[in-house]
């Protein structure tokens, strides 16, 4: 991973939405800046885009503690280059709670450089794409600074480790993750070819049982082959009985069925020929009928000549009335369109008449408005003043409590320290026979004290720097709170001022209404006058009212009658019988002539239909005599018969089902014992398989290539360390790394030991303290950078180095230089955090945090 790009937005001391920072051209730098700028919240904002993990980030924190102070969001945008030189974009937001108690919003996002730009290749969750990232670096945040990145007064976070934890870090470094994976793969292929095996063992016996069961299978066959022939021949012998019993029944039934139709055929002639005679009668009504209707032609015509005279007269006067409606109406309409131009008018006048006394009140106050301006903005520009000042001392107090947390996070470093120090005189002091508790290394008089003496003059140390920053966290915290006490009254402060800008602009738009209401007040008054002039000459609508004089005229030359109207309407009326009874003489003019022919035709159909009759009566007398002569068939013994010829069929059935499931049932062991041959090879090759498996499992484990591949590593990385131990000491120190040591017992024991050699003999690291551990814990860590940075498939191609040299005098700090510069060209990007002076000359490029009112800024620089 080589950083590429950083952009922050209130991250921190990083107060905005800051310019992105570019790492083109930086290849070794140090950053700097006075204490609580934000040197180390850069590195923060890159381990906390990456893996949602920082230096402040803890149990007791949220990322919500990321945010700067006064602000509610923050964002972190880091595109970095991994090892295949492909380059990816995080993007990390959090948003505060809108309300106390609520929770935050965060959002992760992962980016990949194309051709087509940056496209997405983000997880459906922030865990799944937490995953990805990981998977892209080959990297976690735990491994990370335990080798590449050297955390302020954490050198010895890799040496402090346990020693089995020790060997973890480095088998995360040399990806040795892989290899845990396939033994757990080899592990479930071996149970999968175990169950398989299992399984086919299993059915292989209950096969073979089936097997043995053939001589038994062949008896039963032949026994139900001879069931199935003796119960064929009889079935057979039966449906012949059957058949003929069958057969007369269906004879008897035909001859019942042809009598029946018979009878049926008479019973609907007899019903036709009735009916039929109820159609004579009611034609011969109806031609009486029709011959008095027309015996009173002469008065119905005349009647009804009268009628059309009359009706037509009322057609007329229907025809007048329904023009007059319509004019009534039009007129109506203008009429009323007169009245509403004149109620518009009015209105017109009287909103004029409002608004003309609105504007002369308006225009009236003008002046005093403007004092009561005047005065507010003296009030306001008091209030601007006293948030300015606020501004300033919410700045403070971030800046203060940016320093408490690196106070507190250095005092718990030292209150470590101090109670390693404390175990490891309890030892010296518990110890039997002059044996270091520590390393088991023989202990004489003279250096048991030296040791002694050592531990109280490092414990004295530790416990004056304690007090120390105990006493600077005392008069913080004295200004923290005096500053938050204070600021308690920004809310007052900002409610005070929203209310005077809310009566400012009121007061600016009484002023503008005002000045407006003057210019506006002649228009009002030439506009009252000229509508009250328009009404009063009723000069309005002159269309409307020329329309309304040509529809009267229009009403007169219509000259319509009612009276006359009502007459001719009552004359209708009473002659309207007529209309009816004509229709009725005009019907029976038309149909007299077709009802006496249809009357002649159904008295010859009443004549046919009582011929047939008769020739239908013979027909059921002669059946009736066939049927009596028909023998009688008995239903139970058909009945009898039917079940014999069922349950016959029932035992061939059966037996027939049984014959073919026995010869089934060969087929099927005929084909088992071609299936027992192949599943006896494939038992065969699966417990061979689980063998295999076993021994990849073995072969992948923690025991197995694990194992060699770190004992390979550990003389590489000995060999790094010691090198560089070596520049910064001046060659008197070099250190061991111990897979294994022998207990008191003999036995050999997996251990990752760290012995340390020097004019004084060989020694366990935990005896070292001061600039010689931090010479020894920077040596070592950065041996495991250079692993990190040269392994297979996702090198790590960048160190971070965070402080750490104020253990050093000014040779020590050389000889770090040195150190640091010999390994610049096995890195593409190192940086290292510094405020001391001597020691950023050191480096061609500078990143300076500069730290302002408004926030940090980041600037670079070169020698």
């Amino acid at each position: 991973m080589i950083p590429v790009r950083l952009k922050l937005k209130n991250f921190l001391p990083y107060r905005g939405d800051l310019p992105a920072f570019s790492f083109d051209g930086i290849h070794l730098a140090c950053i700097s800046g006075d204490n609580g700028s934000g040197k180390t919240s850069i590195i923060d904002a890159i381990t906390w885009a990456l893996w949602g993990k920082s230096r402040l980030r803890s149990k007791s924190t949220s990322d919500d503690d990321l945010i700067t102070q006064g602000e509610y969001e923050t964002s972190v945008t880091f595109d970095f280059r991994a090892g295949d030189s492909q380059v990816y974009r995080v993007e990390r937001r959090r948003t505060k709670p809108k309300r106390a108690g609520g929770a935050g919003q965060s959002a992760l996002n992962l980016f990949i450089d194309s051709k087509e730009g940056f496209k997405t290749v983000s997880g459906n969750t922030i865990g799944e794409t937490e995953e990805r990232i990981k998977n892209i670096l080959h990297l976690d945040y735990e491994t990370f600074i335990n080798s590449a990145y050297l955390k302020q007064g954490e050198a010895d976070h890799f040496t402090e480790l346990r020693p089995s934890d020790r060997k973890e870090v480095l088998a995360k470094i040399l990806g040795l993750d892989i290899y845990d994976q396939l033994a757990e793969n080899a592990k479930h292929k071996a149970s999968d070819a175990a169950a398989t095996k299992n399984l086919l063992s299993d059915s292989i016996g209950l096969e073979q049982q089936q097997l043995e069961r053939r001589p038994e299978l062949e008896a039963a066959l032949q026994m139900a082959q001879n069931e199935l022939s003796d119960s064929e021949a009889a079935l057979n012998q039966k449906r012949s009985t059957l058949d003929g019993l069958r057969n007369a029944k269906q004879l008897l039934e035909s001859q019942e069925t042809t009598l029946q139709q018979s009878e049926s055929t008479v019973k609907d002639i007899e019903a036709d020929i009735h009916a039929r005679q109820s159609d004579k009668a009611e034609m011969a009504k109806r031609i009486i009928a029709h011959q008095v209707v027309l015996s009173g032609r002469q008065a119905i015509e005349e009647g009804f000549a009268q009628y059309q005279n009359a009706r037509r007269l009322n057609d007329e006067f229907n025809q007048k009335l329904g023009e007059l409606r319509r004019i009534e109406k039009r007129r109506d309409t203008h009429e009323k369109a007169i009245t509403e131009i004149r109620h518009k008018l009015e209105l017109t006048r009287d909103r004029w008449q409002v608004a003309l006394d609105d504007l002369k009140t308006k225009a009236a106050r003008v002046e005093v408005t403007k004092q009561s301006l005047y005065e507010l903005k003296l009030e306001i520009e008091k209030l601007a003043a006293g948030e300015r000042q606020m501004e300033i001392e919410r700045q403070t107090l971030n800046t203060l409590n940016i320093q408490l947390a690196t106070l507190t996070a250095e005092e718990t470093g030292h209150q470590r320290h101090l109670a390693e120090i404390a175990e490891k005189s309890g030892l010296l002091v518990k110890a039997a026979e002059a044996i270091c508790p520590v390393c088991e290394a023989e202990l004489h008089e003279d250096r048991l004290e030296m040791v002694q003496a050592k531990y109280a003059a490092d414990r004295t140390a530790t416990q004056s720097r304690i007090n120390e920053i105990a006493a600077a966290k005392a008069e913080q915290m004295a200004q923290i709170t005096a500053l938050e006490r204070h600021l308690a009254t920004d809310t007052s402060l900002k409610a005070d001022q929203a209310k005077l800008t809310v009566r400012e602009a009121r007061l600016l738009q009484e002023i503008d209404e005002a000045e407006n209401a003057a210019r506006r007040l002649p228009e009002g008054e030439r506009q009252i006058n000229s509508l009250t002039l328009e009404i009063a000459r009723a000069e309005y609508a002159p269309d409307e009212q020329k329309l309304i004089s040509v529809l009267d005229a229009e009403i007169k030359a219509l000259d319509y009658d009612i009276k006359a109207h009502e007459r001719a309407n009552s004359e209708t009326k009473t002659l309207e019988a007529f209309e009816h009874r004509y229709r009725e003489l005009t019907e029976a003019d038309k149909m007299l002539a077709s009802e006496e022919i249809a009357l002649r035709k159904t008295e010859y159909a009443i004549a046919s239909l009582e011929e047939r009759l008769a020739t239908r009566r013979l027909e059921v007398l002669k059946n009736k005599t066939l049927l009596d002569k028909l023998p009688r068939i008995d239903p139970a013994e058909l009945t009898r018969t039917e079940s014999e010829v069922k349950a016959l069929a029932a035992v061939m059935s059966a037996a027939s089902e049984r014959v073919g499931s026995l010869k089934q049932g060969l087929i099927h062991l005929d084909e088992l014992k071609t299936r027992l041959a192949d599943k006896a090879s494939d038992l065969k090759r699966y417990a061979a398989e689980e063998s295999l498996y076993k021994e990849l499992q073995q072969a992948f484990g923690k025991n197995g290539i694990q194992a060699i591949l770190i004992e390979n590593a550990i003389p590489e990385m000995e060999s790094e360390a010691n090198r560089l131990l070596a520049r910064m000491t001046d060659n008197r120190m070099s250190l061991k790394i111990e897979p294994m040591r022998a207990t008191k017992k003999g036995d050999m024991i997996e251990t990752f030991d760290i012995m340390i050699a020097d004019e004084l003999g060989t020694r366990d690291y935990d005896l070292f303290s001061g600039g010689e551990a931090f010479r020894i814990n920077f040596a070592l860590r950065l041996a495991l950078s250079r692993l990190l940075a040269h392994r297979a498939g996702a090198p790590l191609r960048t160190l971070i180095i965070d402080e750490g040299f104020g253990t050093q005098d000014a040779s020590g700090i050389e000889k770090l230089k040195e150190a640091i510069s010999s390994i610049q060209n096995q890195f593409d990007c190192i940086l290292v955090i510094t405020h001391i002076e001597e020691f950023k000359d050191a480096f061609p490029a500078r990143i300076e945090v500069f730290k302002t009112a408004d926030g940090s800024s980041i600037k670079v620089s070169y020698n």
